[in-house]
């Protein structure tokens, strides 16, 4: 008798490979072959404009390398010179087509060229304006590309032989001042090699002169007037970071009305230089008038003390941070400073100090990141009133972490965030309420009953008698 054909179902294995076969992936593509690749390119080709100057620049870069840097200028002045709108769906695609033709310049045309790659860039770099004039770039696709290319611009420079620094000092002046838009933000910090030490000086000293002609600050706010004096003390300060050179930073510092607002920078660099004394002395500028920059210096001052060997300030800085704010990242390093006998009362200590944290959602997140669950639910027990149920971004995480072993407490706070919602209103929060009120009701049958905390019917009863106008919130709820 004939066997019956095997009808077995394809395995696993087999049916992931066949899979694989058709995915759209680099090995899969190269399995049709170069004919047949050709011939599909060619096809999508005819009806996508943008392939087909992806795919003429990519002939150009392997038959005629040579003629890129012109055929990526052509492309360039095109777009210079359209004058339509840039609606938001076409941002992206013009920002990748710009990265592209960027990184190809960079990549491909200055291997040849150097000089045609400078002048490609440059074009690149000055279309900025005629782009952004027609173009909402909210999103940053078109910044982001712009800059890099400034970036590059600076670099290219720096790579062409026998480049003159008073060429560059005069170039980039001129990309500098014609800047309305941020593109060349960067600039400066890229020429380092591209100047070198002559052209730092020619720098230096024009920004210097251009400097001194601004008229002085007419009075404290004057934006206006300051802004060509702020904008050139900026360059200074690029141009010192972009040779090195800290004594020059300050110095650009010390020529401002605003010192006060540079002190961590001016820290930061002096710190990397190994200059640590000279760092500290300049956190000790610090004053009342300041204190807003003092959060942001804490740490320069706890690294300089370190780097001094004044352990003992580096680690009362730490634990005054940790007071002040509650930072645990700053308790960490503190503790880890401590011997195995003096962390176990500092520890006691400073759970002690949340616990009597005067912003009580601060001290919740504190607990709950610590991890004390224990601590943040009794935090939420004896201070339920002094938390804000508009604090969703603090009181919501804090529900669900607590809801599996203190669901009483969970429950107290998904009932401030209910509240918060319909005692103002806020319809369009409904659908987090009605959330919010179901996870009560989930939690409901866990629920110690105490003499100070209602039942969820109770509660239920209570929001349909203060709030039951608000229908839209109970058609999502459906209790």
């Amino acid at each position: 008798m004939a066997r019956t054909p095997s009808t077995k179902p394809v395995t696993r294995k087999f049916a992931a490979s066949a899979k694989v076969g058709t995915t759209v992936t680099k090995e899969n593509l190269k399995a049709l072959g170069a004919d047949r690749l050709a011939d599909l390119l060619v096809e999508l080709s005819e009806q996508d404009a943008v392939l087909t100057r992806k795919l003429r620049m990519a002939l150009t870069a392997t038959h005629a390398k040579d003629k890129l840097g012109k055929e990526i200028e052509k492309r360039l002045r095109t777009i210079q010179r359209s004058r339509g709108f840039l609606p938001w769906d076409r941002i992206k695609p013009l920002a990748t087509e710009l990265d592209a033709l960027r990184q190809s310049i960079l990549d491909d045309v200055a291997t040849t060229d150097v000089g045609q790659a400078i002048s490609a860039m440059r074009i690149l770099v000055e279309l900025a304006p005629s782009v952004y004039e027609r173009s909402d770039d909210s999103s940053g696709y078109l910044s982001d590309v712009f800059r890099e290319a400034a970036s590059d611009l600076g670099t290219l420079w720096g790579r062409q032989a026998g480049r003159d620094p008073a060429v560059t000092v005069r170039d980039l002046l001129t990309l500098l001042d014609a800047d309305g838009y941020g593109t060349c933000d960067q600039l400066i910090a890229s020429c380092g090699e591209a100047l070198g030490t002559a052209g730092a000086a020619i720098l230096r000293s024009t920004l210097l002169a251009r400097l001194y002609d601004l008229p002085a600050s007419k009075a404290k706010g004057d934006y206006r007037t300051d802004i060509g004096r702020m904008q050139t003390l900026g360059h200074l300060k690029d141009l010192a970071d972009a040779m090195g050179d800290v004594d020059a930073y300050i110095e650009a510092v010390s020529l401002s009305e605003r010192q006060s607002a540079s002190i961590g920078d001016v820290a930061r660099r002096l710190l990397d230089k190994e200059r640590s004394h000279e760092a500290l002395e300049w956190l000790d500028r610090e004053t009342d008038e300041t204190s807003r920059f003092r959060w942001e210096n804490d740490d320069l001052r706890i690294e300089a003390c370190e780097a001094v060997g004044d352990r003992d300030q580096a680690q009362s800085l730490r634990w005054k941070v940790f007071q002040q704010r509650l930072s645990l990242p700053h308790w960490r390093a503190y503790q880890r400073h401590l011997s195995d006998y003096d962390a176990i009362d500092a520890e006691e200590q400073a759970l002690t100090h949340i616990r009597n944290f005067p912003v009580r959602s601060v001290a919740l997140s504190t607990f709950l990141e610590w991890p004390a669950l224990d601590a943040a639910a009794n935090l939420v027990r004896e201070h339920t009133t002094e938390l804000d149920g508009r604090d969703y971004g603090t009181l919501r995480p804090a529900a669900d972490r607590l809801s599996e072993s203190y669901p009483n407490e969970a429950t107290l706070l998904y009932r401030l965030l209910v509240e918060a919602v319909l005692d103002k209103a806020l319809s369009r929060y409904y659908s987090y309420a009605a959330k919010d009120l179901a996870s009560c009701r989930l939690l409901a049958p866990m629920l110690t009953v105490t003499s100070d905390m209602e039942t969820h019917k109770a509660f239920v009863t209570r929001l349909k008698t203060q709030h039951k106008r608000k229908l839209g919130f109970w058609t999502l709820v459906g209790e």
